[in-house]
């Protein structure tokens, strides 16, 4: 029997096909930067030696030469930090098992020499085959692939957002700590001059050991807290050395070193809810997750019974002539019926099914907990700046005429200014606290939970990890 020439050239047709498919690493990239861009205003770029990168470097340093505010220190980040361009190359994993679910599978040769035991010529027995249900299986593999990819995509723009976040977050911080440095710094000036007149008095009798101990006690409590200001700044600036991804002569970079003050008008958090809902790209990364099992319980269900038809030619050698014809394998659903397999994925999909209305409620509840937060680090703020900082302000005016007046002494006067300055000290802290809500507040309408609780990446293949052809 001769193997038709048809289904032999048939079979090698496909092989061609599915030999040609192309690999594209960087696919999905251009989904990314446009939604980051419309969602955050910044640019992203992929490092991968193209003319782009240079591009990028001339951005990078045009940046550098300027003093930064929140937005450059972002877009230096988004543009050099590696550990970012590490996060891109999940988009080439995930196409490439986009890639390998339209694959056909290998063809397998197999050979078999026989030895006559009484002698003469040996047998031979030639054969080929390859798994003709693939042909059939290949849309359902790349849908669940296309599935997973789209969500790697999700992912992937979620953790820029979440990465852009972080800087800003620890701009904001930076500049706090520089002004905070600046004010300790100014009250250790005016302990120093309130000592070196305690000293003074008691040096000519007029203060008690007592009094003069304690003058010097806060003296020395304020060098403290100056050395503490001053290590934060150091701190707080290596850490957006790390974020920004720079090193050498690039750490010598200058800010505006103040925080800005409150917006006005204040910012509208009324449909906070809605919005977080509408946006979120944690929910969409669920509802892809759900699709991709959801599409991954349809292959397990085909494919239970009968995973493996395999089809080829055969030909065998006996007494020097040869005898050639089909041959197929297939297994036996006699113990394994695929039911454990259907079964795990139809849990998978419930699970992950859950986890979205879990996740849904997460997301209304932080949506409602950072506008609490910042409605009150607002309140706190303004409250400084409106009520205490001007009644200090009339303190220490109403203390220097008194002392002009000889009708105060000098530490008075001294003691009015420095409590001037913690009271500008607690009104960078809720200055500081205003715009880290803020910035949660900016990941909520761009589609992400704010930093502290959002919730841990996931394998560019799904939480399971499994691949599309698992089983197959």
């Amino acid at each position: 029997m001769i193997w038709p020439k048809n289904a032999a050239w048939l079979i090698f047709g496909f092989l061609f096909l599915s030999g040609c498919t192309s690999m594209a690493i960087t696919a999905g990239f251009d989904d990314v930067r446009t939604t980051v861009a419309q969602r955050n205003q910044v640019q992203i770029s992929w490092n991968n030696g193209t003319e782009l990168d240079k591009e990028a470097a001339e951005k990078l340093d045009s940046l550098l030469k300027r003093k930064l505010t929140a937005d450059d220190a972002v877009q230096i980040a988004l543009l050099n930090n590696r550990e970012l361009q590490a996060v891109y190359s999940d988009l080439g994993v995930a196409q490439s098992d986009l890639v390998q679910a339209g694959l056909l599978s290998n063809p397998i040769f197999n050979a078999v020499v026989k030895f006559p035991t009484s002698g003469g010529r040996a047998d031979l027995e030639l054969g080929a085959a390859m798994n003709f249900l693939d042909i059939f299986y290949i849309p359902l593999r790349k849908r669940v692939a296309a599935a997973r990819f789209e969500e790697t995509k999700t992912r992937v723009t979620g953790a820029v957002l979440d990465f852009a976040g972080r800087v800003r977050s620890a701009f904001y911080s930076y500049e706090a700590d520089e002004q905070m440095l600046e004010l300790r710094n100014t009250v250790v000036q005016a302990l120093a001059a309130s000592f070196e007149v305690a000293r003074r008095l008691y040096d000519a009798g007029n203060l008690s050991d007592l009094d003069f101990a304690r003058e010097r006690a806060q003296l020395e409590a304020g060098k403290l807290a100056l050395r503490s200001a001053e290590m934060s700044v150091r701190q707080s600036r290596e850490e957006l050395n790390i974020l920004m991804g720079l090193w050498g002569e690039q750490t010598q970079w200058q800010s505006a070193e103040r925080l800005p003050d409150i917006s006005e008008p204040p910012l509208q958090t009324k449909d906070i809810e809605r919005l977080a809902i509408e946006r979120s790209l944690d929910l969409a990364g669920a509802r892809q997750r759900i699709i991709a099992e959801g599409e991954q319980l349809g292959l397990t269900r085909w494919t239970a019974l009968l995973p493996e038809f395999s089809v080829g030619p055969s030909a065998e050698r006996n007494d020097g002539e040869w005898e050639a014809g089909p041959k197929l394998d297939f297994a036996i659903p006699l113990f394994d019926q695929g039911q454990a397999k259907v079964g795990r994925t139809a849990a998978e999909l419930r699970r992950f099914q859950q986890e979205y209305y879990v996740l849904a409620v997460r997301v209304r509840a932080n949506a409602r907990q950072v506008r609490d937060r910042l409605e009150g680090a607002s309140d706190r703020a303004n409250y400084y700046r409106d009520i205490l900082l001007p009644l200090h302000e009339r303190i220490v005016n109403e203390a220097q005429l008194q002392y002009n007046a000889m009708q105060l002494g000098p530490l008075q006067l001294l003691r009015a200014r420095e409590q001037q300055i913690e009271t500008a000290v607690s009104y960078i802290g809720a200055l500081r606290d205003y715009w880290l809500a803020r910035v949660d507040i900016g990941q909520l309408l761009s589609g992400r939970l704010p930093t502290a609780t959002a919730l841990p990446p996931r394998g560019a293949a799904g939480q399971t990890g499994r691949s599309v052809s698992e089983g197959h």
